[in-house]
């Protein structure tokens, strides 16, 4: 697995990791977490233009994303996204910031 910078066409699979990631939370009555739709394209997209948003990469897929916003001259984790296909696999890394 590599770690780069989320690319444009990373953006649909990004929220396809996002509606995954929620679903688990059905098993714990918070259905409404799990129903949450997916930040809107042009979110992402702001972050990857900003070179806030890195991908793992597996396979040409994206599988955990974090997203960070810059908070008092810092790096701010806003979202980390994993899908829980890969949850017992991936180990966040430094590389991700």
């Amino acid at each position: 697995m590599r770690v780069r910078p989320a690319r444009p066409e990373d953006l649909p699979f990004l929220q396809d990791v996002e509606r995954a990631a929620g679903e688990p939370f059905r098993a714990l009555g918070m259905d409404a977490v799990a129903d949450d739709d997916p930040l809107p394209l042009d979110v992402p997209e702001e972050y990857r233009a900003a070179g806030r948003a890195r991908v793992a990469d597996r396979d040409g897929r994206p599988v955990p994303y974090p997203a960070r916003d810059p908070v008092d001259g810092a790096a701010h984790v806003e979202q980390v996204s994993v899908h829980p296909d890969r949850r017992p696999r991936v180990r966040m890394r430094r590389d991700l910031r």
